[in-house]
């Protein structure tokens, strides 16, 4: 048993093109971006309905490999990734009343080991005879 773990399993659509270098400016630090839109959601008891939720997350997808197989991955491909979660900080200059501030601008984002696409998955529609 491992005393700490750090995997991602998200499955979801690519909220748009992915941002893959061109194919002679692939090096062994080129990376490329992902948007992965994931469907989440509850209900709400009190007023009976379903409140959905899409949540939009950043996949970086790190060397020449995953590079390559990323260029051409269209937005509303249905994709699944593994990764490692990661957070970063980046410094965000604030200015109140002319006072400049250092501030830090936190959040997350996924680095992709694995990236496999998927067929679309079957839509379920109801066809309603008419009598």
């Amino acid at each position: 048993m491992n005393l700490f773990a750090n995997s991602v399993t998200l499955r979801g659509f690519l909220g748009r093109d992915a941002e893959a270098p061109p194919s002679d400016g692939i090096t062994a630090e080129s990376f490329a971006v992902l948007t992965l839109c994931t469907e989440a959601g509850q209900w709400v008891k009190r007023d009976s309905y379903w409140l959905s939720h899409t949540a939009e997350h950043t996949i970086i997808c790190p060397g020449p490999f995953l590079c390559g197989l990323t260029r051409g991955m269209k937005r509303g491909d249905y994709i699944e990734i593994e990764g490692t979660l990661r957070d970063f900080e980046y410094p965000q200059p604030v200015v109140i009343s002319e006072d400049p501030l250092a501030m830090k601008e936190s959040g997350f984002e996924i680095h992709a080991i694995k990236i496999q696409r998927l067929d679309y998955p079957p839509s379920e529609v109801y066809e309603v005879a008419d009598n």
